[in-house]
């Protein structure tokens, strides 16, 4: 993945600006930054029937989309032993989607297979992880030339690697077949992304708690800033209180998830540090 410098400046004990891209869309929030308290204050619950927020029914959600049949990664997923194989490519989709592609599958093995994405780069025998974009064949039959990369959101150049499992599948009558390698790693390649940034001049601000943002903000997991997600928090608000737009928060946290397209799910977290996404 291209990615441009940013600058990380500290001011006080807590605050924290990060320079990086785009144009924003709901700017505001260079208030002082709070302790790494919550509000005494208690937010109001989110409502599941509120009528929807003009600011988000008007934002573009995503970064602009990449153009239909821009290939976006490719590389080859081979075993230590060399004795299975398979190429596989990442294209952009017309619809603001992507595609993974696969060719050149080869192997020794008669199994089960799946092809899944990840977010870390494991090692060869390591276990399950949590998977993006799965693709599976039964034993004996080639994979699929073409698949939706489903699940990835607007830039799938989150995702660190490529790997290949034995599939543990189950018989008609169910008895487990599978060999003792099955739900192991059996290949995996990193992937290198061919994505520019697409908010180059993006400025994250910590501004104070807010009603609609009153989370928590702490560096945690390798991310120099992180939000706690409080009960009642919403994106719009959430936004303006970092200074960036809904698309920019949207694209630094690619697993964000919200209810009713706005409400943002109390406890969990959102990354606010651009080179952690």
């Amino acid at each position: 993945m291209i990615r441009r410098p940013f600058l990380v400046a500290l001011v006080g004990s807590a605050a924290l600006v990060v320079t990086l891209s785009g144009c924003s869309l709901l700017r505001g929030g260079d208030d002082p930054l709070p302790g790494p308290s919550r509000a005494a204050s208690t937010p109001s619950a989110a409502p599941t029937d509120a009528a929807p927020d003009p600011d988000i029914e008007n934002a573009a959600l995503n970064p602009p989309r990449i153009a239909a049949g821009t290939l976006l990664t490719e590389t080859d997923v081979t075993s230590p032993t060399g004795r299975t194989s398979i190429h596989v490519r990442v294209l952009a989709d017309a619809d603001g989607t992507f595609r993974t592609e696969l060719s050149g599958w080869r192997s020794t093995e008669s199994q089960a297979m799946t092809l899944e994405f990840r977010r870390s780069v494991p090692k060869p025998s390591d276990g399950y992880g949590t998977p993006y974009g799965q693709v599976q064949w039964a034993a004996g039959q080639t994979p699929p030339a073409s698949t939706r990369l489903d699940g990835v959101g607007a830039r799938p150049d989150f995702l660190e690697s490529v790997v290949l499992m034995p599939t543990v599948t189950t018989d008609s009558d169910g008895s487990v077949d599978s060999a003792s390698w099955a739900g192991h790693v059996l290949a995996v390649a990193p992937l290198t992304w061919h994505v520019p940034t697409p908010y180059p001049d993006m400025h994250v601000t910590l501004g104070e708690a807010r009603p609609g943002a009153y989370g928590i903000v702490s560096a945690q997991g390798g991310r120099s800033a992180d939000y706690l997600v409080a009960h009642g928090d919403d994106q719009v608000t959430v936004a303006k209180r970092f200074g960036v737009s809904i698309p920019e928060l949207r694209w630094m946290n690619p697993d964000m998830r919200t209810l009713n397209g706005e409400w943002l799910i109390e406890g969990t977290h959102l990354n606010l540090d651009p080179q952690g996404r």
